[in-house]
């Protein structure tokens, strides 16, 4: 088996994998949503769970990308235990200054969550403050789960890590389903940190397994440390970048009416439930191999890569932006719309999704050209352009919001992160020589085409099941988008075969022709 197929293979273990995880996420998700809607309480929760998961996640995703590469590098010269060795003495460090800050976090969470929470009064605004306090011990879970992360992928280990939040997703599902009603949204906080707590748990098998054991090393000289913490503040800035952008569209929503921060929180949970689905699949999978490829300075291999791996991008992303779009109110009826989630809060969630889910294809190659840059060891690049993405982010929020309202808050955010993606982009070809560029056009434009005819047929297929069957029940709205999901599959297909775009004709040479006796 050649190379390649080996890492498509990879992918679609990852993303198999990952829409599993998805899945117990988004029933975890609906089930919030019947039992606190898009009340005051469900702000609060949300609220709190950006300041501190979120940016927390984004801490843990700047871990794996600055521990990998130099893992892989002892790895690669079989000298496991000094792999091991330089593991350790991070967990010892950086769970040191996590106690540190985690009790710094928790003692001014007053101050901090007023703040960013600044449409908040009263008691909303005390209840968030509470939720926060509850929830800053996740920093603690978030370092050591990652630290775990890189010590395993840096293995080839990705199924596992693939899974992790499945545990989490289970004991909020459990709370949820059972104990809601009695301990409310303070209960579903504290389970929050035990269904983190499951998710560096269940890697320490795993780890046993391939000879790893704790064992608390502290050490600043070595090099590789020292390395370690001269990459990971700006790999952090440039890491933090998207989800910056959304605690500042929360922290303005929190200025509009009540229930519009949790209707953005649930618009953002269907989006990423489709599209990191795809994206962190194909870059967890190939990190890697752009760290091995700039290592060994093979530039024309890595060019190629880059340039086919935004075509997957686009071939991928851009029908699921136009299919969301085109389903996004039975979407969100079917995932959201029961309990205590009525009319008014598929309004405001549908409005936020519709702006959200047209920035899918710059957040995806955002997500890989930074981790094309990080491969490089060049870290300074996707911090600058994630301060400028920031910047407009801001003005732009400040414009929109004005006259568009919610709706203005999640454009802002998606047309940050294109421009984004722009700017990497041009930052990269100065950096490495030119990328076909105009394949990428030729590819974009091809499946852009095929995808609204695509969305034309989805849609009219939705309006028959509509029409024939006057039903409002969940079976009926999962059949019907099943249905046109299907039909609008079927259609995106044939349009890109009949425009012969590559990764169609790659597909059938490749897989489905095996399926044919």
């Amino acid at each position: 088996m050649t190379e390649g197929k080996k890492t498509i293979q990879m992918i679609i273990m990852v993303i198999g994998l990952t829409i599993t995880a998805k899945f117990s996420g988004f029933f975890r998700d609906v089930l919030i949503g019947s039992n606190f809607g898009t009340s005051s309480e469900a702000d609060a929760y949300f609220m709190a769970l950006k300041i501190t998961a979120m940016v927390f996640m984004s801490m843990g995703s700047a871990i794996t990308t600055t521990m990998i590469p130099i893992i892989v590098r002892y790895l690669t010269k079989d000298d496991r235990d000094k792999a091991f060795r330089f593991a350790n003495k991070i967990f010892t460090i950086l769970v040191s200054i996590g106690i540190v800050f985690m009790s710094m976090g928790i003692l001014f969470s007053n101050y901090y969550t007023k703040w960013i929470a600044r449409g908040f009064y009263g008691e909303k605004l005390a209840l968030a403050v509470t939720l926060t306090r509850i929830m800053f011990p996740i920093l603690l879970c978030c370092m050591i789960s990652y630290i775990f992360v890189s010590m395993l992928q840096s293995f080839g280990k990705f199924s596992i890590t693939s899974i992790l939040s499945i545990p989490y997703n289970f004991v909020l599902i459990i709370y949820l389903s059972f104990f809601a009603g009695k301990y409310g949204i303070e209960g579903l906080a504290f389970a929050t940190v035990i269904g983190w707590i499951t998710q560096f748990v269940i890697q320490i098998p795993y780890l046993y397994k391939k000879g790893y054991r704790i064992n608390f090393i502290l050490d600043f000289k070595d090099p590789d440390i020292k390395r370690f913490f001269k990459l990971i503040f700006p790999i952090l800035l440039s890491t933090m970048v998207y989800n910056v952008n959304i605690i500042i569209d929360s922290s303005l929503a929190s200025t509009l009416s009540e229930g519009k921060i949790a209707a953005l929180t649930y618009a953002f949970i269907v989006y990423t439930a489709i599209s990191s689905t795809t994206i962190y699949g194909i870059s967890t999978v190939l990190f890697p191999k752009f760290a091995q490829n700039t290592s060994l300075k093979d530039y024309t291999k890595f060019q190629e890569q880059i340039t086919s791996t935004i075509k997957v991008l686009c071939f991928l992303l851009i029908p699921l932006t136009v299919g969301l779009i085109t389903l996004r109110t039975p979407i969100i009826k079917l995932a959201f719309q029961r309990g205590a989630f009525g009319e008014q809060g598929v309004i405001f969630t549908r409005i936020a999704l519709t702006y959200y889910a047209i920035g899918m294809i710059g957040f995806g190659i955002q997500e890989v050209l930074n981790k094309c840059f990080f491969a490089l060891q060049d870290t300074k690049t996707p911090m600058k352009f994630g301060i400028m993405s920031v910047t407009i982010n801001i003005i732009l929020n400040i414009i929109l919001i004005k006259k568009m309202d919610l709706a203005g808050l999640a454009l802002a955010t998606s047309l940050a992160t294109i421009s984004n993606a722009l700017f990497l982009y041009g930052a990269l070809m100065k950096k490495i020589g030119k990328l076909d560029t105009g394949k990428i056009l030729i590819n974009f434009f091809k499946v852009l085409t095929a995808s609204m005819v695509m969305a034309v047929f989805t849609y009219k297929t939705y309006k028959v099941f509509t029409l024939f069957v006057g039903m409002e029940s969940f079976s009926f709205r999962l059949i019907t988008i099943i249905g046109s999901v299907f039909v609008g599959i079927l259609v995106y297909a044939v349009m890109v075969l009949i425009l012969r775009v590559e990764e169609a004709k790659y597909i059938i040479e490749n897989y489905l022709k095996k399926l044919i006796p």
